[in-house]
């Protein structure tokens, strides 16, 4: 387990507060229905990040969650070789991983729970043989290093928070409605009304505000973990093609930010927008050519 895995339980702790307060509201409007002890249905929410680590509920809840679905026919014959030849560097058993696409214009891949290897699309598509073998080895690496635990984790907890901002602004945009409708024909309703509104509005920001906190941290923690999988990459001998891969992903970024800036912006998913963080791919660059540099030096 590397440092990364330790550090990466900061966000996670940043977000504990307001997945208490969001659990809380969804333990208030279960126990109007069902008798429901407060700490026992905090403990099962809490504990239910353990799906985030088993497979079968990988393979039907999570891939689902993440915003992505299993790969085709054709990508199968394409990536499991690819799998198979970086588990085997890293004596690995290749069945423990499951492996989902990412329908984006980007080239990107993420690791996710204790099993997912996500690749986008168009990494699929773009990247050749060996560049796509990099990437599944820095991907694969973040698992051996044990870095997406605490990130997994992270994301559970992050569904009530971001269910009560989503609502949250549901409550708001209805209740300016209902606002307007009834300040129209009554005046003594605005203020009772504004403060009702104002009080939705605090409450989304707020929950809003959590989820951005645990993604600063996590832009500030996470930038290690890439670069310590990089490292193993480059260990596990897949340096070169990962360091073409991220050139190609250079090229690709720099032309779609020009082309499609705000298009590109408005496509992130929340799990992008959340818990993504990487350095930049020419400082990443440098630091592989520097170790494989190093690694020939010592031969």
């Amino acid at each position: 387990m590397e440092s990364s895995a330790f550090s990466a339980v900061i966000p996670v702790i940043a977000l504990l507060p307001a997945w208490f307060v969001s659990t809380s509201i969804f333990w208030w409007c279960f126990s109007l229905i069902f008798s429901v002890n407060f700490f026992i249905f905090h403990s099962v929410v809490a504990l239910g990040a353990g799906l985030m680590f088993f497979l079968p509920a990988q393979r039907l809840f999570v891939v689902r969650l993440l915003g992505t679905r299993l790969p085709n026919s054709e990508e199968l014959k394409r990536l499991n070789p690819l799998i198979k030849t970086v588990a085997q560097s890293a004596r690995l058993h290749t069945p423990r991983f499951v492996v989902a696409i990412d329908e984006s214009n980007d080239i990107n891949a993420f690791a996710c729970g204790g099993h997912i290897l996500v690749v986008s699309s168009s990494a699929v598509q773009l990247l050749s043989d060996d560049e796509l073998a990099g990437v599944v080895a820095h991907e694969m690496s973040h698992h051996l290093g044990a870095h997406t635990v605490a990130l997994s984790i992270g994301q559970w907890l992050s569904l009530p928070v971001i269910a009560c901002a989503r609502l949250g602004f549901v409550l708001q945009g209805a209740s300016l409605r209902i606002e307007k409708y009834l300040v129209q024909r009554h005046r003594y309703f605005r203020i009772p009304s504004k403060v009702i509104t104002s009080l939705f509005t605090a409450t989304a920001w707020i929950f809003q505000a959590s989820l951005l906190s645990a993604h600063i941290l996590n832009n500030i923690v996470g930038k290690n973990a890439e670069f310590q999988a990089d490292a193993r990459a480059v260990t596990l001998g897949f340096g070169k093609q990962l360091s073409a891969a991220l050139s190609r992903f250079t090229f690709n970024h720099e032309n779609s930010q020009r082309e499609h800036r705000s298009h590109h912006l408005a496509k992130k998913e929340w799990h992008e927008k959340i818990f993504s963080s990487h350095p930049e791919a020419r400082t990443r660059i440098a630091r592989i050519e520097a170790q494989l540099r190093t690694q020939q030096q010592r031969r």
